[in-house]
């Protein structure tokens, strides 16, 4: 009865391990029944089920393939390319004058205000005058006496002149008449300049604009006092305006007045402004090693305002029917330039060698020929070799 009972037992073992094995076997893709026709035409073809390189399957040659990476292309081409000096600066007035007052008044009237265009002579503002127009008339009535008694002067001086000649005087009395028309004289004068004095201080009642240009700064209110030698406003001129930028003395050597510029600024973008180099300063900064050079730059619409900070771009050369290529397909490597070409559906790397850059594209000048087809976009992680995508 033992015996038989030890029988079953490892019968019953030896029936789940069977059933045990044959599960684990399904469960690992192993061949069944039924399926071995589907899993032989799989491996029959390259690439796996879907026919596309996997990881690990091998090429022709033996190597393990790689996924293709998605990239995109452009056709190299020929064209014109320009040569630049690209530096940072600051936009400033042609001109930059400040109006001062001339004399002691109480300001009565603002005529013009802070944005005003004005012309060299507009009033500006207006003082009040009363103080100088009494004194303007007291000086007025005192120039008419002065004036009055000069003639009286000379009259009774060609009189005594006549006398004199006729010995009906004698010679000390024609020069007392002639001493005091001299004094009358003098009287005279000292009295016209007062009054040319006060027609001055007159006129200041009326604050001008010394140069033509904007208004940028109002430095008065009405009704309050100013003194002479005050500052009341300030007068930019923005025609042209003007960038400096300091130039690495090395650069400096190719430029000359009269280059082609452009500005530019993140304020207005997409827009460049036309200017010109107008003068290089031909002393060179000791402790930073640049050039000061002023460019000129003409914006009638406005936008560009005195105080941004802008981007100037100096034409220095040009090259025409050169081989170009977008500066983002060059790859940098330990000191290297490449470029990947595509061909037959893989990346292929050329050793380049470049000229001019201009904004986003460079000159090739060896390396690479008219008409081949080059990955712009997607170099970074591209290998000598690599299936690419191409998505346009």
């Amino acid at each position: 009865m033992t015996k038989t009972r030890k029988r079953t037992a490892w019968f019953l073992a030896l029936v789940l391990i069977t059933s045990l094995a044959a599960s684990c076997k399904k469960s690992n893709g192993g061949p069944t029944p039924g399926n071995n026709n589907a899993a032989a035409a799989a491996q029959a073809k390259p690439g796996g089920p879907a026919g596309k390189p996997q990881p690990g399957a091998k090429r022709p040659g033996g190597e393990p393939e790689t996924e293709s990476l998605p990239v995109n292309i452009e056709t190299i081409q020929r064209r014109s390319l320009n040569s630049y000096i690209v530096l940072n600066g600051i936009v400033e007035p042609e001109r930059k004058v400040e109006v001062f007052a001339r004399l002691s008044a109480y300001v009565k009237q603002i005529v013009k205000e802070e944005g005003a265009l004005v012309k060299e002579g507009d009033v500006l503002a207006v003082l009040d005058d009363i103080e100088v127009r009494i004194s303007h008339e007291q000086a007025r009535i005192a120039l008419d006496q002065a004036k009055l008694s000069l003639d009286e002067a000379e009259q009774n001086l060609v009189r005594a002149r006549e006398l004199f000649a006729r010995d009906l005087i004698s010679e000390q009395e024609y020069q007392a008449q002639d001493a005091v028309h001299k004094q009358r004289q003098l009287d005279f004068k000292n009295r016209e300049q007062s009054f040319q004095n006060l027609e001055l201080q007159l006129g200041w009642t009326r604050i001008r604009a010394n140069a033509s240009g904007y208004i940028t700064e109002r430095l008065i209110e009405v009704g309050g006092r100013i003194n002479p030698n005050q500052q009341v406003f300030t007068i930019e001129d923005f025609t042209p305006l003007l960038v400096r930028v300091f130039v690495p003395t090395s650069d400096s050597i190719k430029l000359r007045t009269g280059m082609s510029a452009s500005v530019a600024t993140e304020v207005i973008p997409g827009t460049d402004f036309g200017g010109r180099v107008t003068l290089i300063n031909p002393r060179i900064d000791v402790q930073t090693g640049t050039v000061r050079v002023t460019v000129e730059v003409y914006d009638e619409s406005l936008r560009l305002k005195p105080g941004m900070f802008v981007q100037a771009r100096i034409a220095v050369g040009q090259k025409e029917d050169v081989l170009v290529i977008p500066r983002k397909a060059i790859l940098y490597r330990q000191n290297k330039t490449y470029a990947f070409v595509v061909e037959n559906g893989r990346a292929a790397q050329r050793e380049i060698a470049l000229g001019l850059t201009e904004e986003d594209l460079a000159e090739v000048l060896g390396g690479l020929e008219e008409g081949q087809t080059i990955v712009s976009v997607g170099v970074e992680n591209l290998k000598d070799g690599q299936p690419v995508e191409v998505l346009r």
